[in-house]
């Protein structure tokens, strides 16, 4: 039987802190699903060539104690050949220091489906198509038609949809897709479960940014203009009113109406008691 070969790679979300140059590429994965007797490479790859890093893998099955086994020992890649579903599990990267990336869930599956779940998260807003993949045996080579057989699509653990296609269509993706996903095809058997992350949309690009910050900045140069008036005319008012005070005009607030004794002569409303800060209307 023809073996097919994928490789993983499994690249770095790398924290930068002081005196660290190292830089990582984002992860780039195949895919999560698997056939058994399927080759599979992992692999830590780096940008500027460094080599600390290591393969780790936490298999959901009792780990082989056979030091011959597949990625057993630590090493920057690793070659499972053939996959086995003794192989699903969670696969890092980590090095000396204990640093590690983010795990991803491989699943390799004795059945006739896999899931072809995206690998990275899917943008809010995007849309996706994820196929639901029969395997080509000889078994059923003979029936090509097999292959468009129906599809059920499931999202943890419930039924979403039935499909006459191999591909189920998420529009506008939200938040509220993130999940489990499973198929199922009609005859052949069902897929295993991945999950479907979703992620908020990237920022604006670095040439949209100065405009932003220019924005901002001239709002608190207003902002201090503004305020440098407002004091400069309080300044002004304060003098007017102990010009007042000294020339001895008589100033009080009743039922809604402000009387000034001086203000026919002085042309200046009166002031109100001080929480209330505001000017009465001329009479």
């Amino acid at each position: 039987m023809e073996v097919t070969s994928f490789c993983i790679l499994m690249n770095m979300f790398i924290m930068l802190i002081e005196q660290t140059e190292h830089s990582y590429t984002a992860q780039k994965i195949e895919r999560l699903q698997f056939f058994e007797y399927e080759s599979v490479t992992v692999q830590c790859k780096l940008i500027d060539g460094v080599n600390a890093w290591r393969v780790m893998r936490e298999l959901h099955k009792a780990r082989s104690t056979n030091s011959s086994d597949p990625c057993s020992s630590p090493a920057s890649s690793c070659t499972i050949k053939p996959a086995l579903e003794r192989h699903s599990g969670e696969y890092w990267c980590e090095n000396d220091e204990g640093k590690r990336s983010g795990a991803v869930n491989i699943s390799v599956t004795a059945s006739l489906v896999i899931l072809e779940i995206p690998t990275q998260p899917v943008v809010e807003g995007s849309d996706v198509t994820v196929p639901c993949i029969h395997k080509e045996t000889e078994l059923i080579a003979k029936l090509k038609t097999e292959l468009n057989h129906i599809r059920d699509f499931y999202k943890n653990g419930f039924h979403l949809m039935t499909c006459y296609s191999s591909n189920m269509a998420i529009l506008n993706v939200t938040k509220a897709d993130e999940g489990y996903y499973k198929c199922s095809i009609s005859g052949a058997g069902e897929s295993p479960e991945s999950w479907l992350a979703v992620s908020k949309p990237l920022t604006a690009p670095n040439e949209e940014s100065p405009p932003v910050h220019i924005q901002q900045s001239e709002t608190v140069v207003l902002k201090s203009a503004v305020r440098a008036a407002l004091l400069a005319l309080l300044s002004a008012v304060i003098g007017v009113i102990l010009y007042k005070i000294k020339q001895g005009s008589n100033c009080f607030f009743s039922g809604g109406r402000t009387h000034d004794s001086q203000q026919a002569k002085t042309g200046f409303p009166c002031l109100l008691p001080v929480d209330c800060w505001r000017w009465a209307p001329a009479p």
